[in-house]
């Protein structure tokens, strides 16, 4: 999964929500006084990683495309953040737009006791709006080519992200499906309330007993 959903997938705690979406672009990096909110929010970026990583209905999405097998996991993560944008109000009662602009106010505000490199992340994320723009497919393919960017020559060499535009539109409706089986049951399985799948949140949830999130 990707940010959005990362975020979406969050306790509503502000640290948690940070450590969520900000754990790719950390590498591991800790700093002293992170909070154990932070940390937990962390340790559940990496279980629901896991989770869709081993999922057989995100295996049948990747084999669903046509390009370069490594590369079909980090296609259908940026992809499952459009579906979500898509149809966001089927999982989350607060609009999107009010839910992120909530979200960017407190991110500031927090990030301003983070080390330099955190805080600009964080400010970068928020001025960029880059949580609010994977609904549009031109958005994605700038998404897949800013990553492509990163990539080695010798990668690129089997193929690229943005290759796989032509196969993602073909199966929109296929992948959509997927998602809509898929997302529910990754919601109860971190702890997730939602508006509409029929599941109660139990004690902190997220893929850890709260002794080990700490």
């Amino acid at each position: 999964m990707n940010w959005l959903a990362h975020l979406y997938l969050s306790e509503p705690n502000t640290e948690f929500r940070l450590g969520n979406v900000m754990t790719d672009a950390l590498k591991g990096q800790r700093w002293p006084g992170m909070s154990g909110d932070f940390i937990s929010g962390i340790n559940c970026h990496h279980e629901i990683d896991f989770y869709t990583d081993r999922n057989a209905i995100v295996d049948r999405s990747k084999s669903r495309l046509e390009g370069n097998p490594r590369l079909r996991g980090i296609v259908v993560d940026v992809f499952y953040d459009h579906l979500l944008t898509l149809n966001w109000q089927t999982y989350e009662e607060v609009p999107m737009r009010e839910f992120l602009d909530n979200f960017y106010k407190q991110a500031l505000r927090a990030s301003e006791q983070f080390p330099e490199m955190a805080s600009e992340f964080v400010q970068s994320m928020v001025k960029s709006d880059r949580l609010a723009r994977y609904g549009d497919l031109g958005e994605v393919e700038w998404a897949y080519g800013r990553i492509d960017s990163r990539l080695s020559d010798r990668a690129l060499q089997a193929g690229r992200l943005v290759d796989f535009m032509p196969s993602l539109k073909e199966q929109h409706k296929n992948l959509e499906a997927d998602f809509a089986e898929f997302f529910p049951q990754l919601m109860q399985h971190v702890g997730k309330e939602g508006k509409s799948v029929g599941m109660e949140k139990t004690g902190r949830g997220h893929g850890c007993p709260p002794e080990e999130c700490l």
